[in-house]
């Protein structure tokens, strides 16, 4: 397990109805259900509460679900606070997604070049690049790293479940829930546009980012 730097801190999440099946599942006795949350955030931490009622044709229950999901951050406080943003933006807009995420990644730790899933840590190591997007602005930024969290919790959720988690099948499928956080974020045409392009060109050789060693993001 990768070592926690005296400057890293936690991020303390509630898991709210992600509608995934990553989702840890609240049981209720119901034909109607309403959710509704409340989100607090600290320097720190985001904290959502979430309000779950039921109604069945005899009775009305309320039921206060805390389920609470710890995912360590490693980094100075720009990156815990960038990364803060991030995760609080998947589960606000891109809950699937979001839900995958917590499921599936424990730390997420900033290292200064290359990124990737340490899978048997459950570790999302990230890349100045990947995090800071140079060239966008902020607010894209945090765009960008969210899709890249998703995907990288794709390939620790393929590992989970015994499936190839590296190559050509893998980044595909990883593209893809990328995409799709991308999508349901919708802040950022030029981006859904670069992953679709990589998906529709995941045969051409030119397109293989997995296989480059050399790459730096």
């Amino acid at each position: 397990m990768t070592k926690i730097a005296a400057g890293s801190f936690f991020v303390a999440l509630l898991l709210a109805a992600c509608g995934s099946s990553a989702e840890p599942e609240v049981t209720v006795t119901a034909q109607q259900t309403t959710t509704t949350a409340a989100t607090t955030t600290t320097s720190s931490s985001t904290t959502t509460t979430v309000l779950i009622t039921s109604t069945t044709a005899e009775t009305t229950t309320t039921t206060l679900a805390a389920i609470t999901i710890t995912i360590v951050v490693v980094g100075d406080d720009e990156f815990g606070t960038h990364t803060s943003e991030t995760l609080e933006l998947l589960a606000a807009d891109a809950p699937d997604g979001y839900a995958q995420v917590v499921a599936y990644i424990d730390v997420i730790e900033a290292v200064d070049a290359g990124s990737g899933m340490d899978v048997f840590t459950k570790t999302y190591l990230v890349g100045q690049e990947t995090a800071y997007a140079p060239g966008f602005s902020r607010d894209e930024q945090v765009v960008w790293y969210a899709g890249t969290i998703v995907h990288d919790s794709c390939h620790s959720r393929l590992y989970s479940e015994g499936e190839p988690y590296i190559g050509r099948d893998s980044e595909l499928a990883c593209m893809l829930d990328q995409l799709d956080a991308l999508e349901a974020l919708d802040r950022s045409e030029f981006f859904e546009s670069y992953v679709q392009g990589l998906i529709d060109g995941v045969d051409d050789p030119e397109n293989a980012y997995w296989n480059d060693p050399n790459r730096h993001w």
